[in-house]
């Protein structure tokens, strides 16, 4: 799978952070975290739709009948909420991968930074299937969508005594838009099967073209297999067989 950088005015992006600044007190704290502070003004810039009341829950963001949900992780935890939501609404969960990261240690919370480096690690929008994995039986409904982000990010970490690491993560800020995939559909879907692959393929195959692990791999073709992006037609030893699907 090839990736298409994505230019975005780094303009926009400090407008957003100054907007921010001027529009704390407007927000709901809901332990909102920078990153995805920064999405949210991103997507919806006004502020006038955000933290909207859904029956008992709080959506992001609210235009009309559709709903935008930024998700950092746990994935799990939003279960609840996408039965709720997903009834009456169009739902779009906006999930953040960290494509390239700077690291910056600071002498504590607010600190200055006292050392910084790029991790070596490059993200991709491979490593969404785990979290893919704990929702599988929604992707399917008509009414969600997903938007994977590729973006390029500082994580900030700080002094952490209390624990066996020396330091802790205390923040990711969004520093660049890197690329995006849009899943509506089993042919959005297939978009994630790596190039390189036979008619015919097992797990370990899928692993050797991606570069992620076999066990990332079963989470990937289970996922895929589920949407109807890939079928199952049997076995070759021990492992599962696939096939791309016919769409």
């Amino acid at each position: 799978m090839r990736l298409k950088k994505v230019e975005i005015q780094s303009k926009t992006i400090l407008k957003t952070k100054d907007k921010i600044t001027q529009m704390t007190s407007y927000i709901g704290t809901y332990g909102e975290k920078a990153l995805h502070r920064e999405l949210k003004w991103q997507l919806e810039p006004t502020g006038e739709y955000h933290e909207v009341q859904v029956g008992k829950y709080i959506a992001d963001i609210k235009i009309g009948a559709e709903i935008t949900e930024i998700q950092t992780k746990s994935f799990h935890k939003i279960r609840d909420k996408l039965d709720a939501f997903l009834p009456d609404h169009k739902v779009t969960i906006v999930y953040p991968l960290a494509h390239e990261k700077l690291l910056l240690w600071s002498d504590g919370p607010g600190g200055d930074v006292i050392r910084e480096r790029r991790s070596p690690r490059r993200g991709s929008f491979y490593d969404a299937f785990w979290e893919l994995y704990q929702i599988r039986g929604r992707l399917t409904d008509a009414n969600l969508r997903l938007r994977l982000m590729l973006l390029n990010v500082n994580e900030r970490r700080a002094p952490n005594d209390r624990r066996r690491k020396k330091y802790t993560i205390i923040e990711t800020e969004l520093r660049s838009f890197y690329d995006e995939l849009v899943l509506n559909s089993a042919e959005d879907y297939q978009q994630l099967i790596p190039d390189g692959l036979g008619e015919h393929f097992t797990t370990k195959d899928f692993s050797a073209a991606s570069g992620i692990n076999i066990r990332n791999s079963c989470l990937a073709l289970n996922v895929l297999n589920h949407v109807g992006a890939i079928v199952r037609i049997g076995k070759q030893g021990r492992q599962y067989l696939y096939e791309k699907a016919q769409l």
